[in-house]
C-alpha cells in the first residue's frame, strides 16, 4: 500500500500593508521603528519662524528699494513698486509648481533651506554697497 503525500499549505500572499510602501527609509527598517529623522518633530513653530524670516528679509529689502525708485521715479514711484511687484508674483506663480514638482523629487526641506538662504542672502550684501 502506498501513502499519499500530506497536502502542501498553499503560499499565503503578502499582505497589502507590506507592498503599500516600499520606499521606507533604511535607517528607519534597521532599527525597527518609524521614528521621524531631523531635529525632533515637526511643529506649526518651525513654520511660523521660516514665515517670519521670509517676510523680514523682503521687508529689510522693499524700503531701499522704495528710495530707490523715488529717486529714479519722482513722480510714478508707487506705480513702479506696484508693477515690480505685480512681475514677481507673475513669475512666483508661474515658477511654484516648477519649484513643488522638483521638491518631491528632491525634497522639501534642502528647497525650503534654500529659499530662506536666497531672500536673506541680500540683507549682508546692502551693508556693503547700499
Amino acid at each position: 500500500m502506498s501513502e499519499e503525500p500530506p497536502p502542501q499549505p498553499e503560499k499565503a500572499a503578502p499582505e497589502p500593508e507590506a507592498r503599500a510602501m516600499p520606499e521606507k527609509r533604511a535607517g528607519a527598517q534597521a532599527a525597527g521603528s518609524s521614528s521621524l529623522q531631523g531635529f525632533g518633530r515637526p511643529s506649526v513653530y518651525h513654520a511660523a519662524i521660516v514665515i517670519f524670516l521670509e517676510f523680514f528679509a523682503w521687508g529689510l529689502l522693499t524700503t531701499p528699494m522704495l528710495t530707490v525708485l523715488h529717486e529714479t521715479f519722482p513722480q510714478h514711484t508707487f506705480l513702479m513698486n506696484g508693477l515690480i511687484q505685480g512681475v514677481k508674483g507673475l513669475l512666483s506663480f508661474l515658477s511654484a509648481p516648477l519649484i513643488g514638482a522638483l521638491s518631491d523629487v528632491w525634497g522639501r526641506k534642502p528647497f525650503l533651506i534654500g529659499t530662506v538662504f536666497f531672500t536673506c542672502f541680500p540683507i549682508p550684501l546692502m551693508r556693503i554697497s547700499p
